[in-house]
C-alpha cells in the first residue's frame, strides 16, 4: 500500500481543477482498500472515493482520497440472449460502451461520452438518452465501512435519478451487468446520438459535465439559459456557450470560482422560478464536503 502526501488532484478530474489532498492512495485490491479504511479511522481522516473524476471539482482536501482506477478486472461470459459482464470499479465506462456496440447489445451504448469508471457510474447512477446504469445491473459487490464485502442483487439496492446507496453503504468494488443482444440499429443510433452530443455539449474545454440535476418537470439547462447564465463567467470558470448546464475551465479556474458561479446560478433560478437547483457535480474541499465519508 503506497500512501502519498500532498497530491495535486487537478489531473484526476475532467475539468482539471483541484487543490491538494492531504493523503492519496491508489487501490488495486480489496485487501488494500480494507487497510486504508482502517488507517483512515485510526487517523480520524474522512475518505473520498474517486472514480473517473468526471463530476468532481476539488479544492484542498483534508482527508484520504482513494483512487480506484487500478481495479480494472473485466470478465465477459456468454449468456442466454446476451452477455453477462463483470467489471471492476476502475474499468472505463467507454470499454463497456465499445463492447456493446461491437456485439449489438441493447441500450448501453447510449451511455457513451462519459469519462467515467464503472464504480463511479454505479455510484452516480449515470444516465443519458433515456437509460441509466441501474437498468443493466444484476449485482453490485461492495465493501462496507467495516471492511466486509457484500454481493447484492439489483432489486435490493435503492437507485434513483443520479443517486445510489453509495458511498453511504460502502465502496463499489465491481458490478455485474446483463446486456441483451439484438439491437441491429445500434451503430446507427449511436452515431446519431454522438452527433447530437457533439452539437449540444462543450468538447473543446475541460468540463465537469452536468452541473445541476434536472428538477421535476423541467430542464436545468433551459432554466439557466433563461436567467442569463449561458456564457456567464467568473474568473477562469464559465457556464458553456454551448450548453448552459455545463461548467467549463477557461484556464486557471479554481474551486472558489466554481462555488461562486454555482451559487449565483442557484440564486437566479430561485428568484426567477422559485426552484431550488440541486448540484449533480460534487464540490469537495476540507473535511465536510459532498462525497466525503466520515468514519
Amino acid at each position: 500500500m503506497e500512501l502519498l502526501r500532498n497530491v495535486d488532484l487537478a489531473p484526476f478530474t475532467s475539468i482539471r481543477i483541484g487543490g491538494k489532498a492531504s493523503f492519496f492512495a491508489s487501490v488495486r485490491d480489496p485487501e488494500a482498500l480494507r487497510d486504508l479504511i482502517f488507517f483512515a479511522r485510526e487517523k480520524d481522516l474522512p475518505l473520498f472515493v474517486l472514480g473517473g473524476g468526471s463530476n468532481t471539482v476539488f479544492g484542498d482536501v483534508e482527508g484520504l482520497v482513494l483512487n480506484l482506477r487500478p481495479m480494472k478486472r473485466l470478465k465477459v461470459v456468454e449468456a442466454k440472449g446476451g452477455l453477462r459482464i463483470e467489471a471492476g470499479a476502475g474499468v472505463p465506462l467507454r470499454e463497456i460502451v465499445s463492447l456493446a456496440l461491437r456485439e449489438k447489445l441493447k441500450g448501453f451504448y447510449r451511455l457513451s461520452g462519459f469519462p467515467a469508471t464503472m464504480g463511479g457510474a454505479v455510484t452516480m447512477n449515470a444516465g443519458a438518452f433515456g437509460v441509466e446504469v441501474a437498468d443493466f445491473l444484476e449485482t453490485v459487490t461492495f465493501m462496507d465501512w467495516e471492511g466486509k464485502i457484500h454481493r447484492v442483487g439489483r432489486e435490493e439496492l435503492d437507485f434513483g435519478y443520479r443517486r445510489s446507496p453509495f458511498p453511504g453503504s460502502g465502496v463499489v468494488l465491481s458490478c455485474e451487468l446483463f446486456l441483451e443482444r439484438g439491437d441491429t440499429e445500434a451503430q446507427a443510433v449511436f452515431e446519431d446520438l454522438r452527433r447530437k452530443r457533439n452539437s449540444t455539449q462543450p468538447l473543446r474545454l475541460p468540463t465537469s459535465g452536468s452541473t445541476f440535476k434536472n428538477p421535476p418537470g423541467a430542464y436545468a439547462g433551459k432554466l439557466l439559459e433563461e436567467v442569463g447564465m449561458k456564457g456567464y463567467r467568473i474568473g477562469g470558470v464559465a457556464f458553456s456557450e454551448v450548453h448552459a448546464n455545463f461548467l467549463v475551465n477557461c484556464g486557471g479556474g479554481s474551486l472558489g470560482e466554481v462555488l461562486r458561479i454555482v451559487e449565483e446560478a442557484k440564486r437566479r433560478v430561485r428568484e426567477e422560478f422559485g426552484i431550488e437547483l440541486e448540484e449533480e457535480v460534487r464540490l469537495v474541499e476540507g473535511r465536510c464536503s459532498d462525497g466525503w465519508k466520515v468514519l
